[in-house]
């Protein structure tokens, strides 16, 4: 298996650990917390948690796309798409680096779930860009800077061209 469970995580967590860092390393695991879920669920956005948002899906996804490839070999449109992703968390380095903000760590392989087949991995890719989609549209009904705008919508439109090509690559199943 390529990463460990929450639970043997959370497991190995109480051995290692305080039991108020263990509650907070629980909500850190929280599937409301982290990405395009997290963001969707977070009501009162500041511009460093759009950021923290947007560079944790994209690693996210990048995360997703590099594990089906190193599970089920060379396939499209994963192989195209995944290099795409690092460059959407360049994209979002840059902008963390701009406004003086400390760039997060990827914590992506703790919220990656295996998959048993390619088209299990296209249902489960297609949610995720249906996600990122929504949390850019969300970043973008708010009042940011030119330069991010321009940044997040970029980020949706590469995410649409993504989904687009996961939904044509699940036709064939």
């Amino acid at each position: 298996e390529m990463i460990e469970s929450s639970s043997e995580h959370d497991e190995s967590m109480m051995e290692d650990s305080e039991e108020s860092d263990m509650e907070e390393d629980e909500s850190n695991d929280a599937p409301y917390s982290y990405g395009a879920v997290g963001a969707m669920a977070d009501d009162d956005l500041t511009m460093e948690e759009m950021f923290t948002y947007a560079i944790q899906d994209e690693h996210l996804a990048h995360g997703e796309y590099a594990y089906v490839l190193e599970t089920f070999g060379d396939q499209a449109p994963f192989n195209n798409i995944v290099s795409a992703e690092a460059q959407h968390i360049s994209e979002m380095t840059v902008l963390f680096e701009k406004y003086d903000l400390a760039v997060p760590a990827d914590e992506s392989a703790d919220h990656l779930h295996p998959v048993a087949d390619i088209k299990e991995a296209l249902d489960a890719c297609v949610a995720g860009e249906v996600d990122n989609i929504a949390m850019y549209n969300k970043f973008l009904e708010q009042d940011i800077p030119d330069d991010v705008r321009a940044t997040f919508t970029a980020l949706r439109n590469a995410s649409e061209g993504h989904l687009q090509s996961f939904r044509k690559s699940l036709e064939k199943y």
